[in-house]
């Protein structure tokens, strides 16, 4: 959101008469006619005329402050917020590594594999024990997929 009084180059608690003094100026600095082909004096005539517009009218001035307070108070939670979220994920991290097994090896690794896939990863051995439950294949997991969704294939 911009801030008008900053475009002005005002205080929040200028007058009427300092707003049309600081503007007629402002413009007559910046206007197109003057700055042929200048895209920036261009936009910055735009926004000097969209906050003396603003700033003139009383109300629209009682509006526009509350709006500008709200997101700058809106802007500073966030930051908090986004502070906060970042130390508890850091945090959170550091509680995982210190949860990890340090003892675990690449051999426990294989065993699970193993125990579900049927087989052992790096020999390719068939383990005979998913071989005697009747499955033709170590990687059907039919079992899994059944008690899944409670249901028995026909």
């Amino acid at each position: 959101m911009k801030n008008y009084y900053e475009i002005l180059g005002l205080a929040k608690t200028a007058s009427q008469n300092d707003i049309k003094k600081a503007y007629r100026q402002l413009a007559k600095q910046h206007h197109p006619d003057v700055n042929a082909g200048s895209k920036e004096s261009e936009q910055l005539f735009k926004d000097i005329t969209e906050a003396y517009q603003t700033l003139q009218d009383e109300s629209a001035r009682e509006a526009y402050d509350a709006r500008y307070e709200a997101f700058v108070q809106g802007r500073g939670q966030a930051r908090e917020r986004n502070g906060a979220e970042q130390a508890r994920a850091q945090g959170q991290a550091k509680a995982n590594q210190q949860r990890a097994n340090p003892g675990a090896s690449m051999e426990d690794l294989h065993k699970t594999f193993e125990q579900f896939f049927g087989f052992h990863p790096k020999t390719g051995e068939v383990n005979e024990k998913s071989m005697n439950r009747g499955k033709k294949n170590p990687l059907d997991t039919t079992d899994t997929f059944e008690q899944f969704f409670r249901m028995k294939k026909k």
